[in-house]
């Protein structure tokens, strides 16, 4: 392939991702990525020095006042991003006619090369575009150093001539860390120090850094350095299961500072926006995998919403980590959330991954929480979405005026679900197997298992473990208007399916009575058998459809229902419904019920939500609960609120997460949210801040009942 791009050009415009892209434009796709990542980490411009106790730190985007990489940016989701919007603006501004004619050729080669994934997202999806997170092998860095993966890429290069251009790319790739890591010990060496805790800091972490992260590390100080380099040179995603990487060199040196250690890097993952940590849990050898670390982070976690923990819970967790959890809760800011250690376990091994025994303990929910294991697999992590109200609103139009039954026409959904779910599952495998093809992603095929040893890229199918999440919106939201449609249309024959019809047309309006009605109807969420049993049956289903396919790369496609921030843009696809929501209001939050109706009680609620196949949806079903602040300043609450996980676990839930915020300070964050910038809570499967929330999911957050413990 060849352009009228200029590579000089695009060094003096600091574009040097995009330039070393180009270098050898006829060269093969790993080699040309492995070139740009080289080429980002020889001419990246450090960040400043805090004077803490880690470097680099604080955010990762280049300093303020430095141009670099502006239109092409490495992403650890989607191997590079392009900014559209900010090419066109430099082409608009540009006077020099090869500044403009190298932005255009650029522009228009990458957009050429992105036709080749093929991935055209469907109208039903949701929280998903083609993206992953992944969790690097943190642990082998510390024990071997990466001098160790250099001469494993020596020996690769040496024994398949074949596999070239793989090895010499991960060989570029570890040229370009090598200069960044010259030069970030460099800045640390020449940044000033005005006081003695900087100085110390400074020469502590330069002393430190002349050996990790190219040498093992000695010292829990030298591991947790390692560690936040790796973290950053892999762009600040996941953290993965720290307590279990970093506990081997927590000798009594490290015991004292633990906390202090994790705090300054949790303060590095919030700057970040980084995701998710497992804790606790269960060793390779099938033993409790609580330990100083893990009680260290609780401690670190107390009032910071980042990185989100996820306490993995076995029925022998120790009384001090239980407690030093539900501190933690107490603070408000939404961590731990808690998992059912022994269900993951035993879906895990149970759902045809080929996961080895000592390698599923190292499961660890990846960006906001899909089922990842640490070190050694390739996730797509909400690769693809299914919005069921979409499918389920298509159905009703084509299906429901003519069905003769209730379960003529829920068969006639089932029909339709399937078929989308099989449409979307082949459009993915086509991407994945593009992206295979044309988009290497060499910083993950360095340091994720098993790919060098394989001389396969990461995207093609080189790590140890491969499988997709796809997301699920509107599941309770389709449960309810099911169990409406068959007592209003079917059983009592108060509406005609075609009336029905035109009543949701019209958005409820000159029909608010009937919307009540409606509303009256069994609902998910509060024990009613016939509003459960429809919920289990459906999601039963939809699982099941995903669960039966294989991915391209390996693995299946493991269903979750994790909304983050995406159950509002969900509900604004989608018309009326049958239970009531009107036309765009958001969806249900994940697997639980829609907000606010579930009114009788946490019991009555978990009662209903363990009613479902929730070991099915092994890629995560979230669940979040809501519960004042008041509830953590009693004794006995807090040991009720333990008594309520554990039980909760006992009748088959996956995962559980709270929000502690009291009803008053959300209605005055509505209003005055100057006054609430601190205001965290529990949305999909992360912490974030209420006020950066748009407003219907606010107002949903709001809706959400509030549950006493007595």
């Amino acid at each position: 392939m060849r352009t009228c791009l200029d590579v000089e050009t695009l060094c003096k415009l600091g574009e040097h991702f995009a330039a070393g892209y180009f270098e050898e434009a006829d060269a093969s796709p790993v080699r040309r990525w492995s070139r740009a990542v080289r080429r980002r980490f020889e001419n990246r411009q450090p960040t400043p020095y805090g004077g803490g106790p880690l470097y680099p730190c604080g955010g990762n985007a280049p300093p303020a006042g430095v141009r670099e990489n502006r239109f092409l940016a490495p992403s650890y989701s989607f191997t590079r991003q392009l900014n559209d919007q900010a090419i066109q603006a430099a082409i608009a501004e540009a006077k020099d006619a090869t500044v403009r004619e190298t932005l255009e050729a650029l522009r228009r080669t990458l957009h050429e090369e992105q036709e080749r994934l093929r991935f055209l997202p469907p109208p039903h999806t949701v929280g998903g575009n083609g993206y992953t997170h992944s969790i690097p092998n943190y642990g082998r860095v510390l024990r071997e150093g990466l001098d160790a993966h250099g001469r494993r890429i020596e020996r690769g290069l040496a024994g398949a001539p074949a596999k070239a251009d793989f090895y010499s790319g991960l060989q570029d790739v570890l040229k370009g860390v090598r200069a960044w890591h010259r030069k970030l010990v460099e800045h640390l060496r020449t940044w000033p120090a005005n006081d003695e805790v900087t100085r110390r800091n400074r020469d502590r972490l330069v002393a430190a850094l002349q050996r990790v992260p190219f040498q093992p590390a000695r010292t829990f100080f030298e591991a947790v350095v390692a560690y936040n380099f790796i973290y950053y040179m892999d762009d600040c995603d996941n953290p993965g299961r720290m307590d279990q990487e970093l506990q081997p060199f927590c000798a009594a040196d490290g015991r004292a500072e633990a906390t202090s250690l994790m705090a300054a890097f949790f303060e590095n993952v919030c700057a970040n926006r980084g995701w998710s940590a497992a804790i606790g849990g269960t060793r390779p050898d099938g033993q409790p995998g609580y330990n100083d670390i893990t009680r260290a982070m609780l401690e670190a976690a107390r009032g910071r919403f980042r990185p989100s923990l996820e306490l993995r819970v076995r029925r022998d967790m120790p009384e001090e980590v239980w407690d030093a959890a539900l501190a933690a809760v107490a603070t408000g800011a939404g961590n731990p959330a808690f998992y059912n250690e022994e269900l993951y376990l035993k879906s895990l091994r149970e759902a045809g991954l080929g996961l080895s025994d000592a390698d599923a303990t190292w499961w660890n929910g990846g960006g906001c929480t899909e089922t990842m294991v640490h070190g050694c697999s390739n996730v797509g992590s909400l690769e693809a979405g299914l919005n069921a109200a979409i499918v389920f609103e298509a159905a009703m139009r084509e299906h429901l005026p003519t069905a003769s039954s209730f379960e003529t026409f829920l068969a006639a959904l089932k029909a339709e679900l399937a078929r989308t779910i099989e449409e979307l599952v082949a459009g993915m495998n086509t991407h994945l197997e593009a992206k295979g093809t044309w988009l290497p992603q060499p910083m993950r095929s360095l340091l994720i298992d098993d790919c060098i040893d394989r001389g396969v890229d990461y995207n093609a199918g080189g790590a140890r473990y491969n499988w997709s999440v796809v997301n699920i919106a509107g599941l309770s939201n389709v449960a309810d208007s099911l169990a409406a449609i068959s007592e209003v249309v079917f059983e009592k024959k108060e509406k005609t399916g075609a009336g029905l019809l035109g009543t949701l047309a019209a958005n409820f309006e000159g029909h608010e009575a009937f919307r009540q009605r409606l509303m009256r109807c069994p609902r998910f969420g509060n024990g009613q058998a016939p509003a459960d049993e429809l919920a289990a049956d459906l999601d039963g289903f939809v699982f099941r459809e995903f669960l039966r396919h294989k991915q391209w790369r390996g693995g299946r496609f493991l269903p979750s229902c994790i909304m983050f921030v995406t159950y509002g843009g969900a509900g604004a696809a989608v018309g009326a419904t049958p239970d009531g929501r009107r036309a765009g209001e958001p969806l249900a939050d994940s697997i639980g019920p829609v907000q606010g109706r579930d009114t009788r009680g946490p019991t009555a609620m978990l009662q209903s939500v363990t009613r479902l196949p929730l070991h099915l949806a092994l890629g995560t079903p979230i669940l979040n609960l809501r519960l004042p602040k008041s509830l953590f300043r009693a004794k006995e609450a807090r040991a009720n609120l333990r008594s309520l996980i554990e039980t909760f676990f006992q009748m088959g839930g996956m995962q559980i997460q709270l929000s502690v915020v009291s009803r008053a300070d959300l209605e005055d964050a509505l209003v005055h949210p100057e006054r609430h910038g601190d205001l965290i809570v529990r949305i999909g499967g992360y912490s974030e801040y209420f006020t950066r929330l748009d407003r219907k999911l606010q107002e949903s957050v709001l809706a959400r009942t509030e549950y006493e413990l007595r």
